[in-house]
């Protein structure tokens, strides 16, 4: 359990699994290598007991995992991430956060503040606000596996790409992940309101009338990614604050996370 971390980068998650309570790294190893009929490998045994020089092979493992597996498709897991945000967000915006979480898992239901779910066994889960933090995994194709530690978010880790190795095609820009959501107008109409916009200027901008503008805009205020305001006589629309990280561009969105 201790090397499954959540962190916002490589440096951050290998300091986190060092940085694990000794108890807890103890009872790990004991529950895991207890179902073995072969013993621990040595450097396992000097994990247990806290050993400097199993800490840094452990740290040297992870980090050449990393560069072995991930670092050569990083920029489009980064891609696939995004993509994955904006389908999601507008699942939430749409039609709210349960139903978002009942795709995620076979036979998973929210009811109030429970989430409740069949597989892989049967399980309650109390959110009472605490928050959702979902991770989705594009290397990996097991089931879904929940972290739920006290006093933190539940983390949802799921699969959510085809596995390794990933196709180079596996993923478009930012914009042809919205406009397959969306339908290409209403993305346009998501990247012109980088700028205050009224229904005519978008009508003018897009070669549309401005009944067209109206239903679309109409649909994206009811997602949540615009709102409208009426000054005199013009209806002027902005993009909230969901709308403007749906569209960030790949170069302005890229992180450590994915």
């Amino acid at each position: 359990m201790f090397i499954d971390v959540f962190s916002d980068s490589l440096t951050e998650g290998l300091d986190t699994v060092r940085a694990t309570r000794p108890a807890l790294v103890r009872s790990e190893i004991e529950r895991v290598y207890a179902r073995h009929a072969s013993p621990a490998p040595l450097w396992i045994r000097d994990l247990h007991r806290g050993d400097a020089d199993a800490w840094l092979l452990l740290r040297r493992a992870q980090h050449a995992a990393f560069d072995a597996v991930l670092r050569p498709v990083w920029s489009l897991v980064q891609d696939l991430h995004q993509a994955e945000f904006a389908r999601h967000a507008l699942v939430v915006a749409e039609h709210g956060i349960g139903a978002a979480l009942t795709a995620l898992i076979p036979g998973g239901r929210l009811h109030e503040a429970v989430w409740e779910f069949e597989a892989p066994v049967e399980r309650e889960i109390e959110l009472h606000g605490r928050g959702v933090v979902l991770v989705p995994t594009f290397h990996w194709t097991g089931g879904a596996l929940l972290s739920d530690l006290p006093g933190r978010p539940l983390f949802l880790t799921y699969p959510a790409g085809p596995g390794l190795p990933l196709a180079a095609d596996g993923a478009g820009g930012t914009d042809d992940a919205l406009a397959g959501v969306l339908g290409r107008t209403r993305t346009d109409i998501l990247l012109l309101l980088a700028e205050e916009h009224t229904t005519g200027g978008l009508a003018r901008r897009l070669r549309v009338s401005a009944a067209t503008v109206s239903a679309h805009t109409a649909a994206l205020r009811g997602a949540g990614l615009i709102s409208t305001v009426r000054a005199g006589r013009a209806v002027l629309h902005r993009r909230t604050a969901l709308g403007t990280l749906l569209v960030r561009r790949r170069d302005g969105s890229r992180g450590a996370h994915g």
